[in-house]
């Protein structure tokens, strides 16, 4: 740890930001292919949850480790954010990608 009495936030490599990146784009293919399979809804949105557990976790991992709640209610509430956001954005992504493809009024 250094002398400050926190540990700097880990420098993740860009590869790491891969996964959750993959898991948005097989979200969006998953729903975009299946028009009427209930089995093709459900893996699509355990992989919208994974895509926002994934980036909330790498998020959280690569900013600054203070010391003390507050800190800890920062850096949690920032990561939570970003997860949350890019859960959202999928959703959104994948949601047009089902309408597109099977319109439900038509």
């Amino acid at each position: 740890m250094p002398r400050g009495g926190y540990s700097r936030g880990r420098a993740l490599p860009a590869g790491y930001w891969l996964l959750p990146v993959a898991t948005a784009v097989a979200a969006v293919v998953v729903w975009t292919g299946s028009c009427d399979s209930p089995t093709a809804i459900w893996v699509g949105g355990a992989l919208v949850c994974a895509t926002g557990l994934l980036v909330l976790s790498l998020a959280l991992e690569a900013q600054v480790h203070e010391p003390g709640i507050a800190a800890l209610a920062a850096r949690a509430s920032i990561a939570l954010g970003l997860g949350l956001g890019a859960a959202a954005l999928t959703l959104l992504a994948a949601g047009l990608g089902l309408w597109a493809r099977c319109p439900p009024f038509g």
